[in-house]
């Protein structure tokens, strides 16, 4: 079926190599702060900061991000390289789709510090719920449509169904993530419960600059923590982001629909045009 959309949907992925040394992991999952934890990563000095906006505003990464969902789902190892395609040119990573390969890129990466930002389940499950719900609804009805007629759209779309809500919210954000929640975390903790104090840190937005910055080895910067997760603003993102190509979807779908129409109509006509001449 992938080499059926790649045929469809022809989008080249990405063919990056590492440029700069990878230095933080941040594994918590989405509505943990992780937009606000980017802009204080940035602040401090590390870039480039891949965020979950990066992948829907640049489709070519999902193709990348799908392939190595692909090769997790199978087992498959995935090594230095193929993060390297599509991130070798971050110093840290946050939100999705990286938190879903932690334990692939722990390995990979084993000279980074690990963030494990945070939130109470709870507070973090009505955020979720109000986040997803609202872009759905924002979305409209088209979208799922439109995501046929426009490779970019296809791709980020694929992405998002079979990496997000498939795999991190196991088909139901609504009954589901709170479990999915519990077992990511239960998992970074079993994957660093022994590593030094100066490799993983546990860290939620409330604690703020001080510890985030003693953990990095940074000085405290003479500014506020950033405060990046309003939900509007989160929304309109990545509503922008997922429908800056509608109108051309908009355009292959109606000559999509010009030409099947022709085509029908020149059947019809055929057929037409056959019987008068039996008839004759």
């Amino acid at each position: 079926m992938d080499g059926i959309y790649k045929f469809l949907y022809p989008l080249a992925p990405q063919e990056r190599t590492r440029t700069k040394p990878m230095k933080v992991l941040a594994l918590g999952l989405p509505r943990t702060a992780t937009d606000s934890l980017r802009a204080a990563l940035n602040i401090l000095g590390f870039s480039y900061v891949y965020h979950g906006f990066d992948h829907i505003a640049d489709a070519e990464d999902c193709v990348n991000w799908v392939q190595l969902w692909k090769m997790k789902q199978a087992g498959k190892h995935i090594t230095r390289a193929d993060f390297d395609r599509v991130i070798g040119h971050c110093e840290a990573v946050t939100d999705m789709p990286a938190c879903i390969f932690a334990k692939e890129l722990i390995e990979a990466y084993p000279e980074a510090q690990i963030l494990l930002n945070y939130r109470d389940v709870d507070a973090w499950h009505k955020s979720v719920v109000t986040t997803w719900s609202t872009a759905e609804k924002q979305a409209g009805v088209m979208h799922p449509i439109l995501c046929w007629f426009n490779a970019k759209m296809f791709w980020v779309n694929l992405n998002e169904m079979r990496l997000t809500y498939a795999g991190l919210w196991r088909g139901n954000y609504r009954t589901r993530a709170k479990d999915s929640f519990r077992d990511h975390y239960a998992m970074l903790d079993e994957l660093t419960k022994d590593m030094p104090a100066d490799k993983v840190m546990k860290w939620k937005a409330q604690d703020g600059w001080e510890p985030l910055c003693a953990f990095l080895g940074k000085d405290v910067p003479d500014e506020p923590f950033p405060n990046r997760n309003a939900l509007e603003a989160v929304v309109r993102r990545v509503l922008d982001s997922l429908m800056q190509h509608a109108n051309e979807a908009y355009r292959n779908m109606t000559l999509a629909m010009l030409v099947s129409t022709a085509v029908v109509g020149a059947g019809v006509g055929a057929v037409y045009w056959r019987k008068l001449q039996l008839t004759n």
